[in-house]
């Protein structure tokens, strides 16, 4: 593993940063770091909930498993970490990692390790919970649009959220670059592949936006909550 590429790419990450260089260099001490290709799996449920991993390039799904279908619990863009369940108490996993890119790189690194970091830096334990309650409010949030909210208006919400946090502003449009099937979409919103489909074709038709299968181009984003 090149150590200074690494620890480069760890200062650039707002929840690694508030660590100094010698605690970077002491977390790095006990990481690997691992390339793996489109559709293979980082972990699943019976392994040891041992390492916390850090996504450097590309993108990753964590899903659980039901009787018909994947649940997406949701899915991991570079600069997040997952697999966090180790300092939450976890001893085995529960939930599986896909990669969903070619070429992604994680950084696996030892849980007990930065369990120990966060004794000693009170900052990084608390960007810590932080993180971690950002994510649980994530989760409670797609539960209560299951609960509440329509099959549509679920799914123009994940798009205008999508189109916020990842969209590239191009003139007045907004251009989003990803690597998500219609079926992923449906699993991360509760709904059916058909009814992402139906949705978005009804947004094409409309010219709210065009999209293909590694792209989704907003016309005004801000009209899209309404538009369906």
């Amino acid at each position: 593993m090149e150590i200074k590429i690494t620890l480069q790419k760890l200062d650039n990450i707002p929840l690694f940063a508030v660590l100094s260089p010698e605690e970077q260099s002491l977390v790095l001490q006990s990481a690997v770091l691992q390339r793996y290709s489109k559709h293979q799996v980082v972990y699943k449920p019976g392994q040891a909930a041992d390492k916390v991993y850090v996504l450097l390039k590309g993108l990753v799904k964590v899903t659980v498993h039901s009787e018909k279908k994947d649940i997406i619990k949701y899915v991991l863009r570079p600069e997040n970490i997952f697999g966090e369940s180790f300092l939450t108490g976890d001893k085995e996993r529960r939930d599986f990692a896909y990669v969903m890119d070619d070429c992604v790189e994680v950084l696996e690194i030892d849980g007990q390790l930065l369990l120990n970091v966060m004794r000693r830096n009170f900052a990084f334990a608390q960007s810590l919970l932080h993180f971690l309650g950002e994510r649980l409010r994530y989760t409670e949030g797609q539960l209560e649009n299951v609960v509440l909210k329509d099959s549509k208006s679920r799914i123009v919400e994940f798009l205008h959220q999508m189109g916020l946090e990842h969209g590239k502003r191009i003139g007045f449009e907004t251009l989003v670059k990803h690597n998500m099937t219609h079926q992923d979409i449906a699993d991360l919103t509760g709904t059916s592949r058909q009814m992402v489909t139906a949705v978005l074709n009804q947004l094409k038709r409309s010219n709210v936006l065009y999209f293909n299968r590694k792209k989704i181009l907003f016309r005004d984003l801000s009209s899209l909550p309404i538009a369906v």
